[in-house]
Protein backbone atom coordinates (compact mmCIF):
# COMPACT_ATOMS: atom_id res chain seq x y z
CA UNK A 1 0.00 0.00 0.00
CA UNK A 2 2.76 2.22 0.66
CA UNK A 3 6.10 2.64 -1.11
CA UNK A 4 7.67 4.21 2.15
CA UNK A 5 8.41 1.83 5.33
CA UNK A 6 8.14 4.27 7.78
CA UNK A 7 4.41 5.27 6.38
CA UNK A 8 3.99 1.06 6.70
CA UNK A 9 4.95 1.14 10.14
CA UNK A 10 2.72 4.00 10.90
CA UNK A 11 0.09 2.26 9.09
CA UNK A 12 -0.05 -0.90 11.15
CA UNK A 13 0.79 0.68 14.91
CA UNK A 14 -2.62 2.79 13.74
CA UNK A 15 -4.40 -0.25 13.71
CA UNK A 16 -3.42 -2.02 16.57
CA UNK A 17 -3.50 1.48 18.00
CA UNK A 18 -7.62 1.08 17.09
CA UNK A 19 -7.80 -2.76 17.94
CA UNK A 20 -6.19 -2.49 21.66
CA UNK A 21 -7.88 0.57 22.22
CA UNK A 22 -11.71 -1.08 21.73
CA UNK A 23 -10.64 -3.94 23.56
CA UNK A 24 -9.54 -1.95 26.63
CA UNK A 25 -12.49 0.24 26.53
CA UNK A 26 -14.93 -3.01 26.38
CA UNK A 27 -13.34 -5.50 29.00
CA UNK A 28 -11.25 -2.72 31.42
CA UNK A 29 -12.71 1.23 31.41
CA UNK A 30 -16.88 0.14 30.40
CA UNK A 31 -16.45 -2.68 33.53
CA UNK A 32 -14.81 -0.01 35.52
CA UNK A 33 -17.70 2.59 35.44
CA UNK A 34 -20.06 0.00 35.82
CA UNK A 35 -18.29 -1.24 39.04
CA UNK A 36 -18.44 2.61 40.28
CA UNK A 37 -22.04 3.17 39.93
CA UNK A 38 -22.76 -0.31 41.56
CA UNK A 39 -21.14 0.35 44.42
CA UNK A 40 -22.48 4.35 44.62
CA UNK A 41 -25.57 2.03 44.61
CA UNK A 42 -24.27 -0.13 47.56
CA UNK A 43 -23.24 2.27 49.46
CA UNK A 44 -26.77 4.65 49.22
CA UNK A 45 -28.22 0.79 50.37
CA UNK A 46 -25.71 0.73 53.51
CA UNK A 47 -26.71 4.16 54.60
CA UNK A 48 -30.32 3.39 54.35
CA UNK A 49 -29.52 0.48 56.75
CA UNK A 50 -28.01 2.17 58.93
CA UNK A 51 -30.14 5.77 59.25
CA UNK A 52 -33.40 2.50 60.02
CA UNK A 53 -30.68 1.02 62.87
CA UNK A 54 -30.32 4.46 64.25
CA UNK A 55 -33.86 5.24 63.96
CA UNK A 56 -35.63 2.07 65.54
CA UNK A 57 -33.26 -0.21 67.19
CA UNK A 58 -29.95 2.00 69.85
CA UNK A 59 -31.14 -0.07 72.68
CA UNK A 60 -28.13 -2.62 73.43
CA UNK A 61 -30.07 -6.14 73.34
CA UNK A 62 -31.00 -8.68 70.23
CA UNK A 63 -34.04 -7.63 67.42
CA UNK A 64 -36.89 -9.87 68.76
CA UNK A 65 -40.18 -10.42 66.80
CA UNK A 66 -41.88 -7.80 69.40
CA UNK A 67 -39.60 -4.90 68.71
CA UNK A 68 -40.41 -5.11 65.12
CA UNK A 69 -44.50 -5.42 65.38
CA UNK A 70 -44.10 -2.00 67.14
CA UNK A 71 -42.22 -0.11 64.23
CA UNK A 72 -43.97 -2.24 61.49
CA UNK A 73 -46.08 0.92 60.26
CA UNK A 74 -43.12 3.06 60.42
CA UNK A 75 -40.94 0.42 58.52
CA UNK A 76 -43.89 0.33 55.83
CA UNK A 77 -43.55 4.08 55.44
CA UNK A 78 -40.01 3.99 55.08
CA UNK A 79 -40.40 1.22 52.69
CA UNK A 80 -42.63 3.80 50.35
CA UNK A 81 -40.73 7.09 50.78
CA UNK A 82 -37.87 5.05 49.44
CA UNK A 83 -38.98 3.67 46.99
CA UNK A 84 -37.52 -0.21 48.26
CA UNK A 85 -38.92 -3.45 46.52
CA UNK A 86 -38.50 -5.36 49.98
CA UNK A 87 -37.11 -4.78 53.40
CA UNK A 88 -36.07 -7.15 56.03
CA UNK A 89 -35.07 -7.90 59.54
CA UNK A 90 -33.04 -10.51 60.78
CA UNK A 91 -32.28 -11.78 64.24
CA UNK A 92 -28.97 -12.79 65.12
CA UNK A 93 -29.62 -16.45 64.15
CA UNK A 94 -30.77 -15.15 61.02
CA UNK A 95 -34.55 -15.44 61.81
CA UNK A 96 -36.25 -13.44 59.09
CA UNK A 97 -38.88 -11.33 61.67
CA UNK A 98 -39.94 -8.88 59.20
CA UNK A 99 -40.63 -8.68 55.29
CA UNK A 100 -43.38 -7.70 52.34
CA UNK A 101 -44.03 -10.78 51.92
CA UNK A 102 -44.93 -12.63 54.83
CA UNK A 103 -44.63 -15.83 53.61
CA UNK A 104 -40.66 -15.34 54.22
CA UNK A 105 -41.08 -14.68 57.72
CA UNK A 106 -39.82 -17.54 60.31
CA UNK A 107 -38.23 -18.39 57.62
CA UNK A 108 -34.31 -18.77 58.65
CA UNK A 109 -31.20 -17.22 57.06
CA UNK A 110 -28.44 -20.32 57.07
CA UNK A 111 -26.23 -19.14 54.24
CA UNK A 112 -22.37 -19.05 55.13
CA UNK A 113 -22.10 -15.22 53.87
CA UNK A 114 -25.04 -14.31 56.66
CA UNK A 115 -23.26 -15.85 59.21
CA UNK A 116 -19.55 -15.38 58.23
CA UNK A 117 -19.36 -11.63 56.61
CA UNK A 118 -23.04 -9.75 58.34
CA UNK A 119 -22.69 -11.35 61.48
CA UNK A 120 -19.29 -10.25 62.26
CA UNK A 121 -20.27 -6.73 61.65
CA UNK A 122 -19.29 -6.37 58.05
CA UNK A 123 -22.64 -5.06 54.79
CA UNK A 124 -22.54 -7.73 52.24
CA UNK A 125 -23.87 -6.32 48.92
CA UNK A 126 -24.61 -7.74 45.37
CA UNK A 127 -26.05 -6.88 42.63
CA UNK A 128 -28.97 -8.82 41.47
CA UNK A 129 -29.92 -8.59 37.63
CA UNK A 130 -34.04 -9.15 36.59
CA UNK A 131 -34.87 -12.52 35.53
CA UNK A 132 -32.18 -14.36 37.81
CA UNK A 133 -32.16 -16.10 41.33
CA UNK A 134 -31.50 -13.41 44.35
CA UNK A 135 -29.48 -14.56 47.34
CA UNK A 136 -31.95 -16.36 49.12
CA UNK A 137 -32.68 -18.69 45.70
CA UNK A 138 -36.10 -15.74 44.84
CA UNK A 139 -36.31 -14.99 41.39
CA UNK A 140 -36.75 -11.35 41.00
CA UNK A 141 -38.07 -9.06 38.64
CA UNK A 142 -36.24 -5.93 38.58
CA UNK A 143 -32.65 -5.17 38.79
CA UNK A 144 -31.72 -4.64 42.17
CA UNK A 145 -29.16 -4.38 45.49
CA UNK A 146 -29.27 -6.45 47.83
CA UNK A 147 -27.59 -5.10 50.90
CA UNK A 148 -27.28 -6.61 53.84
CA UNK A 149 -26.84 -4.31 56.84
CA UNK A 150 -25.33 -5.29 60.43
CA UNK A 151 -27.40 -3.84 63.47
CA UNK A 152 -25.04 -3.58 65.89
CA UNK A 153 -23.94 -2.54 69.32
CA UNK A 154 -21.47 -1.41 71.22
CA UNK A 155 -19.14 -4.47 68.72
CA UNK A 156 -22.20 -6.73 68.96
CA UNK A 157 -24.18 -8.55 66.58
CA UNK A 158 -27.78 -7.69 67.32
CA UNK A 159 -29.45 -8.43 64.05
CA UNK A 160 -29.69 -7.24 60.59
CA UNK A 161 -31.41 -5.70 57.85
CA UNK A 162 -31.90 -7.05 54.19
CA UNK A 163 -32.42 -3.86 52.26
CA UNK A 164 -33.66 -4.21 48.16
CA UNK A 165 -32.72 -1.44 46.61
CA UNK A 166 -34.87 -0.56 42.81
CA UNK A 167 -32.02 0.32 40.28
CA UNK A 168 -33.65 -0.81 37.02
CA UNK A 169 -33.81 2.68 35.91
CA UNK A 170 -30.25 3.73 36.52
CA UNK A 171 -29.00 0.46 34.92
CA UNK A 172 -30.72 0.61 32.15
CA UNK A 173 -29.39 3.84 31.86
CA UNK A 174 -26.19 2.80 32.51
CA UNK A 175 -25.75 0.17 29.65
CA UNK A 176 -27.37 2.24 27.23
CA UNK A 177 -24.88 4.99 28.03
CA UNK A 178 -22.02 2.39 27.92
CA UNK A 179 -23.59 1.01 24.89
CA UNK A 180 -23.48 4.59 23.07
CA UNK A 181 -20.11 4.97 24.21
CA UNK A 182 -19.06 1.86 22.71
CA UNK A 183 -20.77 2.63 19.42
CA UNK A 184 -18.96 6.07 19.19
CA UNK A 185 -15.55 4.55 20.14
CA UNK A 186 -16.25 2.13 17.33
CA UNK A 187 -17.61 4.86 14.78
CA UNK A 188 -14.31 7.28 16.22
CA UNK A 189 -11.52 4.58 15.80
CA UNK A 190 -12.76 3.63 12.16
CA UNK A 191 -13.14 7.12 11.49
CA UNK A 192 -9.33 7.79 12.66
CA UNK A 193 -8.67 4.77 10.79
CA UNK A 194 -9.60 5.82 8.06
CA UNK A 195 -8.07 9.05 8.17
CA UNK A 196 -5.13 7.99 9.27
CA UNK A 197 -4.86 6.02 6.16
CA UNK A 198 -5.79 8.95 3.86
CA UNK A 199 -3.05 11.18 5.76
CA UNK A 200 -0.63 8.13 5.55
CA UNK A 201 -1.44 8.27 1.52
CA UNK A 202 -0.93 11.84 0.83
CA UNK A 203 2.20 11.43 2.90
CA UNK A 204 3.30 8.95 0.85
CA UNK A 205 2.55 10.73 -2.70
CA UNK A 206 4.46 13.89 -0.72
CA UNK A 207 7.25 11.67 0.13
CA UNK A 208 7.63 10.06 -3.03
CA UNK A 209 7.27 13.40 -4.90
CA UNK A 210 9.79 14.96 -2.66
CA UNK A 211 12.12 11.93 -3.36
CA UNK A 212 11.46 12.88 -6.80
CA UNK A 213 12.50 16.38 -6.79
CA UNK A 214 15.42 15.19 -4.36
CA UNK A 215 16.47 13.05 -7.23
CA UNK A 216 16.14 16.25 -9.56
CA UNK A 217 17.98 18.46 -7.76
CA UNK A 218 20.88 16.30 -6.99
CA UNK A 219 20.82 15.83 -11.12
CA UNK A 220 20.64 19.55 -11.64
CA UNK A 221 23.57 19.95 -9.17
CA UNK A 222 26.12 17.07 -11.26
CA UNK A 223 25.17 19.05 -14.36
CA UNK A 224 25.74 22.75 -11.91
CA UNK A 225 28.86 20.97 -11.11
CA UNK A 226 30.12 19.65 -14.66
CA UNK A 227 29.13 23.30 -15.94
CA UNK A 228 31.37 24.63 -13.16
CA UNK A 229 33.88 22.68 -14.26
CA UNK A 230 33.63 23.29 -17.72
CA UNK A 231 33.36 26.82 -17.08
CA UNK A 232 37.42 26.81 -15.23
CA UNK A 233 38.63 24.36 -17.89
CA UNK A 234 37.69 27.33 -19.79
CA UNK A 235 39.03 30.19 -17.97
CA UNK A 236 42.59 27.97 -17.67
CA UNK A 237 42.24 28.20 -21.72
CA UNK A 238 41.26 31.47 -21.90
CA UNK A 239 44.29 32.71 -19.68
CA UNK A 240 46.52 30.19 -21.49
CA UNK A 241 45.78 29.26 -24.90
CA UNK A 242 43.18 32.45 -26.29
CA UNK A 243 45.75 34.72 -24.84
CA UNK A 244 48.96 33.86 -26.41
CA UNK A 245 47.43 34.06 -30.18
CA UNK A 246 45.67 37.01 -29.00
CA UNK A 247 49.01 38.46 -27.65
CA UNK A 248 51.02 37.68 -30.82
CA UNK A 249 47.94 39.54 -32.69
CA UNK A 250 48.63 42.20 -30.96
CA UNK A 251 52.49 42.51 -31.18
CA UNK A 252 52.74 41.85 -35.09
CA UNK A 253 50.06 44.36 -35.91
CA UNK A 254 52.15 47.10 -33.42
CA UNK A 255 55.27 45.93 -35.27
CA UNK A 256 53.45 46.49 -38.51
CA UNK A 257 52.49 50.32 -37.64
CA UNK A 258 55.49 51.08 -36.13
CA UNK A 259 57.70 49.58 -39.64
CA UNK A 260 55.15 49.84 -42.38
CA UNK A 261 52.67 52.36 -41.06
CA UNK A 262 54.62 54.89 -43.98
CA UNK A 263 54.06 52.43 -47.04
CA UNK A 264 50.27 51.64 -46.02
CA UNK A 265 47.79 54.17 -47.63
CA UNK A 266 44.77 55.31 -46.18
CA UNK A 267 42.75 52.39 -46.06
CA UNK A 268 45.68 49.94 -45.54
CA UNK A 269 46.09 51.95 -41.93
CA UNK A 270 42.39 52.11 -41.37
CA UNK A 271 42.33 48.07 -41.37
CA UNK A 272 45.60 48.13 -39.34
CA UNK A 273 43.24 50.22 -36.66
CA UNK A 274 40.54 48.06 -36.84
CA UNK A 275 42.54 45.08 -36.39
CA UNK A 276 44.11 46.67 -33.18
CA UNK A 277 40.72 47.99 -32.14
CA UNK A 278 39.58 44.19 -32.62
CA UNK A 279 42.36 42.63 -30.63
CA UNK A 280 41.81 45.29 -27.87
CA UNK A 281 37.86 44.34 -27.43
CA UNK A 282 38.76 40.29 -27.46
CA UNK A 283 41.17 41.51 -24.84
CA UNK A 284 38.67 43.11 -22.99
CA UNK A 285 36.18 40.09 -22.89
CA UNK A 286 39.10 37.29 -21.75
CA UNK A 287 39.83 39.42 -19.00
CA UNK A 288 36.28 39.75 -18.24
CA UNK A 289 35.44 36.06 -18.73
CA UNK A 290 38.29 35.20 -16.34
CA UNK A 291 36.90 37.90 -13.70
CA UNK A 292 33.44 36.91 -13.85
CA UNK A 293 34.41 32.23 -13.33
CA UNK A 294 37.07 33.84 -10.71
CA UNK A 295 34.41 34.91 -8.50
CA UNK A 296 34.13 31.01 -7.39
CA UNK A 297 36.99 29.31 -8.81
CA UNK A 298 39.95 32.01 -7.25
CA UNK A 299 37.13 32.93 -4.22
CA UNK A 300 38.56 33.47 -0.41
CA UNK A 301 37.71 32.52 2.49
CA UNK A 302 35.89 35.04 4.18
CA UNK A 303 37.20 37.44 6.97
CA UNK A 304 36.89 41.43 9.03
CA UNK A 305 36.89 43.48 6.09
CA UNK A 306 37.29 47.49 6.65
CA UNK A 307 35.17 48.53 3.75
CA UNK A 308 35.81 52.14 4.28
CA UNK A 309 39.40 51.30 3.69
CA UNK A 310 38.42 49.36 0.75
CA UNK A 311 36.61 52.58 -0.90
CA UNK A 312 39.56 54.81 -0.08
CA UNK A 313 41.85 51.80 -1.86
CA UNK A 314 39.83 52.24 -4.85
CA UNK A 315 39.86 55.71 -5.10
CA UNK A 316 43.73 55.59 -4.97
CA UNK A 317 43.24 53.14 -7.96
CA UNK A 318 40.42 55.35 -9.60
CA UNK A 319 42.53 58.74 -8.78
CA UNK A 320 43.59 59.86 -12.60
CA UNK A 321 39.69 59.01 -14.18
CA UNK A 322 38.57 61.17 -11.35
CA UNK A 323 41.00 63.92 -12.14
CA UNK A 324 40.58 63.70 -16.18
CA UNK A 325 36.24 63.53 -15.63
CA UNK A 326 36.58 66.38 -12.99
CA UNK A 327 34.26 64.31 -10.78
CA UNK A 328 34.19 63.84 -7.30
CA UNK A 329 33.67 60.60 -5.18
CA UNK A 330 32.63 61.02 -1.46
CA UNK A 331 32.73 57.84 0.82
CA UNK A 332 30.51 58.05 3.84
CA UNK A 333 30.91 55.56 7.29
CA UNK A 334 30.92 52.33 5.93
CA UNK A 335 30.75 48.93 8.30
CA UNK A 336 33.03 46.17 8.57
CA UNK A 337 31.70 42.96 7.53
CA UNK A 338 32.78 39.50 7.07
CA UNK A 339 34.04 38.99 3.90
CA UNK A 340 36.44 38.01 0.67
CA UNK A 341 38.53 41.49 0.69
CA UNK A 342 39.74 41.24 -2.85
CA UNK A 343 35.98 40.69 -4.03
CA UNK A 344 35.09 43.49 -2.01
CA UNK A 345 37.63 45.83 -4.04
CA UNK A 346 36.25 44.18 -7.07
CA UNK A 347 32.76 45.20 -6.26
CA UNK A 348 33.31 48.76 -5.34
CA UNK A 349 35.70 49.41 -8.14
CA UNK A 350 33.32 47.88 -10.87
CA UNK A 351 30.35 50.13 -9.48
CA UNK A 352 32.52 53.52 -9.11
CA UNK A 353 34.05 53.37 -12.03
CA UNK A 354 30.84 52.92 -13.88
CA UNK A 355 29.31 56.13 -12.45
CA UNK A 356 32.08 57.61 -13.42
CA UNK A 357 32.11 56.47 -17.04
CA UNK A 358 28.39 56.77 -17.74
CA UNK A 359 28.05 60.88 -16.59
CA UNK A 360 26.54 63.34 -18.81
CA UNK A 361 28.91 65.74 -20.91
CA UNK A 362 27.27 68.75 -19.53
CA UNK A 363 27.89 67.89 -15.65
CA UNK A 364 30.72 66.67 -13.68
CA UNK A 365 30.40 63.03 -12.76
CA UNK A 366 29.22 63.21 -8.93
CA UNK A 367 29.83 59.46 -6.85
CA UNK A 368 28.09 58.92 -3.30
CA UNK A 369 28.71 55.90 -1.17
CA UNK A 370 26.72 55.61 2.12
CA UNK A 371 26.00 52.41 4.28
CA UNK A 372 23.20 51.91 7.08
CA UNK A 373 21.37 48.59 8.47
CA UNK A 374 18.45 47.27 9.61
CA UNK A 375 18.09 48.80 12.63
CA UNK A 376 19.10 52.33 11.55
CA UNK A 377 21.44 52.66 13.69
CA UNK A 378 25.69 52.41 12.88
CA UNK A 379 26.04 50.49 9.67
CA UNK A 380 27.34 47.48 11.21
CA UNK A 381 25.28 46.99 14.56
CA UNK A 382 22.61 45.31 12.43
CA UNK A 383 22.18 41.63 10.64
CA UNK A 384 22.28 42.94 7.34
CA UNK A 385 23.93 46.20 5.74
CA UNK A 386 22.80 48.23 2.90
CA UNK A 387 25.65 49.61 1.02
CA UNK A 388 24.40 52.54 -1.47
CA UNK A 389 26.37 53.60 -4.38
CA UNK A 390 24.81 56.73 -5.98
CA UNK A 391 25.93 58.92 -9.05
CA UNK A 392 24.23 62.01 -11.24
CA UNK A 393 24.80 60.24 -14.56
CA UNK A 394 22.79 59.38 -17.81
CA UNK A 395 20.77 56.88 -16.01
CA UNK A 396 18.49 54.29 -17.76
CA UNK A 397 15.04 53.50 -18.36
CA UNK A 398 13.86 51.37 -15.44
CA UNK A 399 12.57 48.37 -18.07
CA UNK A 400 16.61 47.19 -18.64
CA UNK A 401 16.85 46.94 -14.50
CA UNK A 402 17.72 43.14 -14.69
CA UNK A 403 19.14 43.08 -17.94
CA UNK A 404 22.10 45.24 -17.06
CA UNK A 405 23.27 42.52 -14.87
CA UNK A 406 23.42 39.73 -18.01
CA UNK A 407 26.72 38.69 -18.69
CA UNK A 408 27.38 40.67 -22.07
CA UNK A 409 24.92 43.09 -21.62
CA UNK A 410 24.93 46.63 -23.31
CA UNK A 411 22.34 49.34 -23.12
CA UNK A 412 24.97 51.89 -25.05
CA UNK A 413 27.24 51.52 -28.58
CA UNK A 414 31.20 50.59 -28.34
CA UNK A 415 31.63 54.15 -29.83
CA UNK A 416 29.92 55.79 -26.93
CA UNK A 417 31.27 53.93 -24.11
CA UNK A 418 34.01 51.28 -23.98
CA UNK A 419 33.61 47.81 -21.88
CA UNK A 420 32.91 44.46 -22.29
CA UNK A 421 29.17 44.23 -20.65
CA UNK A 422 30.40 41.64 -18.34
CA UNK A 423 31.49 44.69 -15.36
CA UNK A 424 27.36 44.05 -13.19
CA UNK A 425 27.02 40.51 -13.98
CA UNK A 426 30.75 39.98 -12.37
CA UNK A 427 28.86 42.58 -9.65
CA UNK A 428 25.96 40.22 -8.88
CA UNK A 429 28.20 36.92 -9.28
CA UNK A 430 30.21 38.23 -5.63
CA UNK A 431 27.13 39.56 -4.19
CA UNK A 432 25.50 36.14 -4.12
CA UNK A 433 27.81 34.52 -3.05
CA UNK A 434 28.37 36.30 -0.16
CA UNK A 435 24.50 35.51 0.48
CA UNK A 436 22.97 39.32 -0.10
CA UNK A 437 21.83 40.95 -3.11
CA UNK A 438 22.21 43.90 -5.53
CA UNK A 439 19.20 46.21 -7.58
CA UNK A 440 19.28 49.48 -8.83
CA UNK A 441 17.13 52.88 -8.98
CA UNK A 442 17.38 54.93 -12.29
CA UNK A 443 15.71 57.48 -14.61
CA UNK A 444 16.88 58.31 -17.78
CA UNK A 445 19.15 61.69 -17.14
CA UNK A 446 18.75 61.74 -13.49
CA UNK A 447 21.62 59.05 -12.38
CA UNK A 448 21.34 55.68 -11.07
CA UNK A 449 21.26 54.45 -7.24
CA UNK A 450 22.31 50.84 -7.15
CA UNK A 451 21.35 49.32 -3.53
CA UNK A 452 23.98 46.32 -2.24
CA UNK A 453 22.41 44.25 0.68
CA UNK A 454 25.17 42.18 2.64
CA UNK A 455 24.91 39.99 5.81
CA UNK A 456 27.02 41.86 8.41
CA UNK A 457 28.18 38.39 9.76
CA UNK A 458 28.56 34.27 8.96
CA UNK A 459 28.70 31.59 10.41
CA UNK A 460 32.09 30.40 11.88
CA UNK A 461 33.54 28.53 9.68
CA UNK A 462 31.75 29.58 6.44
CA UNK A 463 33.42 30.96 3.56
CA UNK A 464 31.43 30.18 0.91
CA UNK A 465 34.04 28.78 -1.39
CA UNK A 466 32.30 27.22 -4.32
Amino acid sequence: MFKNKILRYLFFIFLILGIVSNVANIYFVLPHFEELFIRNVEDEAVRIGNHLSDMYFTENKPVKADDVAVIEHSINEHIKNLHLINLKIFSPDGEILYSLNRMDISTVNKKEYFHNIVANGRPYTKLVEKDTISLEGQNVIADVIEAYVPIMSEGRFMGAFEIYYDVTGKNDALHKAIFKASVMLVVMTVGGFILSIMILMQLDKTMTRQKKIEEDLKTYSDRLQNTNRELQDFAHIASHDLQEPLRKITAFSERLKTRYASVLDETGLDYMKRMQNAAHRMQNLIEGLLAYSRVTSKARAFEAVDLSAVAHEVLSDLELRIHNSGGKVEIGELPIIQADPLQMRQLLQNLIANALKFHREDEHPFVRVTSSSTNGGHPASGNLCHISIEDNGIGFDGKYTERIFGVFQRLHGRQEYEGSGIGLSVCRRIVERHGGSINVKSTPGKGAKFIITLPAEHREGESNVS
